[in-house]
């Protein structure tokens, strides 16, 4: 799989910090939507975002007018090392956007651009959740479906279907062993650490790959639940309510204040 994508504006603004719209192609879509930036500093070509910099995403129109401000979180990728920001954004429409990120440090920086599409390819909040017949520790060691160290038996006993038929589920696309982005393995232990506290609801790891015993990456296949869900990053985390509905939708990174929020809102 790929790691989160950079769409990066070129033109205006401060010289040295500027704005990342991490998302993957085509995942943003129209209304309420979560959308992840980075800060890039160019002096030291590192990262800028910290929790300890409050940052507030200006939206703008495809000629840079403003739509909007939207306060953000910083929430961590690799737990103290690095991070982004997450906002919750209104898109109007369909269309090209640009967004600006203001902070006291750097002031407003100039605009990055990104695409708000009427259907994104992304299974998104609202649509039903698709029945993926996922492999479960019934048939298979655990270990050959998934590449975490340190597994949750409960989250391979049942396969994606049969959890969302049974009740609310949540459920985790990632490869702790085979991320690319570094961020699989700190958001499935953050799910691991929440699910006990909800007896009522479902948990499932999918495995990005279908066979773990490879000689180089290269090798690596992904399981058709990854196409089914139209998935183009990892990881994702999914919470679905009793309708087999989605009712949230994470891409990389999510804090344990908005997986609270997100799970609250579908457990009995």
């Amino acid at each position: 799989m790929v790691s989160l994508a950079l769409v990066v504006a070129s033109c205006g603004g401060s010289p040295d910090v500027f704005p990342a719209v991490v998302s993957a192609p085509g995942s943003i879509g129209v209304g309420t939507q979560r959308v992840l930036v980075n800060l890039i500093d160019q002096r030291v070509q590192q990262p800028a975002a910290s929790p300890d910099l409050e940052a507030v995403l200006v939206l703008r129109d495809e000629n840079g007018a403003p739509l909007g401000e939207y306060p953000t979180e910083f929430v961590y990728t690799v737990p103290g090392v690095r991070g982004l920001y997450a906002a919750y954004v209104e898109i109007p429409a369909p269309g090209t956007y640009q967004i600006t990120v203001r902070t006291d440090e750097f002031g407003e920086t100039p605009p990055a651009g990104f695409i708000s599409v009427e259907d994104p390819v992304v299974v998104s909040v609202g649509d039903p959740a698709p029945r993926s017949q996922t492999r479960t520790s019934a048939d298979f060691e655990i270990s050959e479906i998934s590449s975490d160290p340190d597994p949750e038996p409960s989250f391979y006993e049942m396969s994606l279907a049969d959890a969302i038929a049974a009740g609310p589920t949540v459920v985790v696309f990632a490869t702790p062993a085979f991320c690319s982005s570094e961020a699989c393995g700190p958001l499935l232990d953050l799910i691991q650490e929440l699910a006990p506290g909800y007896p009522g609801v479902n948990f499932v790891h999918v495995e990005v790959y279908e066979d773990l015993d490879v000689e180089s990456i290269d090798q690596l296949r992904l399981v058709e639940p990854i196409r089914e869900w139209g998935l183009p990053t990892e990881p994702w985390v999914f919470v679905i309510d009793a309708q087999g509905v989605v009712s949230a939708a994470f891409e990389g990174t999510a804090s344990m204040e908005e997986l609270t929020r997100a799970i609250d809102a579908v457990a009995p």
